[in-house]
């Protein structure tokens, strides 16, 4: 599914970030507009159409901003290491045929 594709990192697999802070967003959508659903209907309060309109977008951009920042910056240091890690491993391999030289 193309959906479930978007929580895989760049090893190809799941990533706890990623799923965590879907499901963390999903469940401020629900839990945000059932609160509002109680306060309305449950009791009786009025809707102010004002404030949840500038309320609700606020906390979702923090919800979704929080883990995007959060993979970007896993994925950036993921991506920096694995440069590290070639580096190193090319630096080795040109050591070794320096060291076999008489």
């Amino acid at each position: 599914m193309p959906l479930l594709n978007m929580l895989k990192g760049v090893t190809g697999e799941f990533e706890i970030n990623r799923v965590v802070g879907a499901l963390g967003s999903l469940s401020y959508v629900v839990a945000a507009n059932g609160f509002e659903f109680y306060q309305v209907v449950v009791k009786g309060a009025a809707f102010d159409i004002t404030s949840y309109c500038l309320a609700f977008p606020a906390g979702l951009g923090v919800a979704v901003g929080s883990i995007a920042g959060a993979v970007a910056l896993k994925d950036r240091s993921v991506a920096t290491a694995r440069v590290t890690s070639a580096a190193a491993d090319t630096a080795d391999a040109t050591n070794t045929a320096n060291a076999d030289k008489p």
